[in-house]
């Protein structure tokens, strides 16, 4: 708890979290703009309104969400770098696996809130543009929690990395390669491509269809496990020259 604590009161100097409820903003503006402008040639589209309303709006926002996430990936350790804090932490009393912990925690709770924002534009136009009875509040949530889901298998890779490179470049290019790459594969039939986090984080916005596919719930989870936990090991391994 202490080192949480303490790692919340860095964060809150560097403006990382802002930076993720800043996307969180943008991207619901965005939402509300481009519905506004764009309604009726939306609305014609031969798709349920609920499925217009989530698939054709969130693949920009995603990119938002995307590109908030590097950068504060990439930035939440620049703070330990920087006068080689990072090693002076070896000899203190605590316990580095908790502060990389914290790090995503705090990370998750700022993307949590971004989607909130995103997901209450959403909302909004659902239930003052779309026909009566036309929105459903258990397809939205279930979106939006699908889309957490997709996006974490993201904040948890780009952290693993950050904590590896002190020149911000180059996490910065691993993550700029991963939404390029990930944009490519993204309609790739072979599931192999699905162990690609940039991958899982392209499916909703792919589909035409509002609908969560279980595979790719199951496959983001198991990836944030296996990415925290490569964090939590290298954090007793590395030693930082």
């Amino acid at each position: 708890m202490m080192e949480f604590l303490i790692e919340l009161r860095k964060e809150k100097r560097t403006g990382i979290i802002w930076i993720l409820i800043a996307v969180g903003i943008v991207g619901a503006l965005y939402s509300l703009l481009n519905f506004g402008l764009r309604k009726d040639s939306l609305l014609g589209l031969p798709l349920p309104p609920m499925d217009i309303l989530l698939t054709q709006l969130y693949g920009v926002v995603l990119i938002f969400n995307l590109f908030g996430v590097i950068m504060a990936a990439c930035l939440i350790y620049q703070l330990e770098f920087k006068g080689q804090a990072v090693k002076k932490m070896y000899v203190l009393p605590i316990t580095l696996s908790k502060y990389y912990l914290s790090k995503f925690v705090i990370l998750t709770g700022g993307l949590f809130m971004a989607i909130v924002l995103e997901n209450a534009a959403l909302a909004r136009i659902g239930l003052t543009k779309l026909s009566e009875g036309a929105f459903d509040w258990t397809t939205l949530l279930r979106f939006a929690g699908y889309s957490f889901a997709t996006t974490l298998p993201v904040l948890t890779f780009m952290l693993l990395i950050a904590a590896h490179f002190e020149n911000i470049w180059l996490p910065l290019g691993v993550g700029v390669i991963g939404f390029l790459t990930g944009l490519i594969f993204a309609t790739v039939k072979p599931a192999i491509f699905l162990l690609h986090p940039f991958v899982l984080l392209f499916r909703p916005a792919v589909a035409m269809t509002a609908e969560v596919d279980p595979r790719i719930v199951i496959l983001s989870f198991g990836e944030v496990v296996i990415f925290l936990a490569a964090g939590l090991i290298a954090t007793k391994k590395i030693r930082y020259a």
